[in-house]
C-alpha cells in the first residue's frame, strides 16, 4: 500500500489511524471480523490497546483478542506514520 510497511494493529498508539492491509487469520476469524467490519482496506482508529483492543470501524467501536489484534497488518495514516510503539521505541539512544 503506497510502499508503507505493514505493523501489527497492537503496534499503533492510542488515537492513532490506519489502513487494514491484511488479516493473517483463520476463516472463521477472519469471517467474524469482516462481520464486524474489520477488512483490507478499512480505516480504523485504536481507541484502547490491552486485551481486549479496542478499535473504531466507521464510528462504532469492536473489541477483539489482543491475539488477535496482532494479527490484524495495518499501514499508519501518513500524518500519524512516527508515532507508532515500533517508532518511538528506536527514536531511544
Amino acid at each position: 500500500m503506497n510502499g508503507c510497511r505493514s505493523i501489527p494493529m497492537t503496534s499503533l498508539m492510542p488515537g492513532q489511524r490506519a489502513v487494514i492491509t491484511r488479516v493473517d487469520a483463520g476463516d472463521q476469524e477472519t469471517e467474524r471480523l469482516m462481520a464486524m467490519g474489520v477488512c483490507g482496506g478499512r480505516t480504523v482508529q485504536l481507541v484502547q490497546v490491552g486485551d481486549p483492543l479496542i478499535m473504531k470501524v466507521y464510528g462504532t467501536r469492536v473489541g477483539v483478542s489482543a491475539r488477535l489484534a496482532d494479527r490484524i497488518l495495518v499501514c499508519p495514516c501518513p500524518d500519524e506514520v512516527h508515532t507508532t510503539k515500533e517508532f518511538r521505541l528506536q527514536e531511544l539512544p
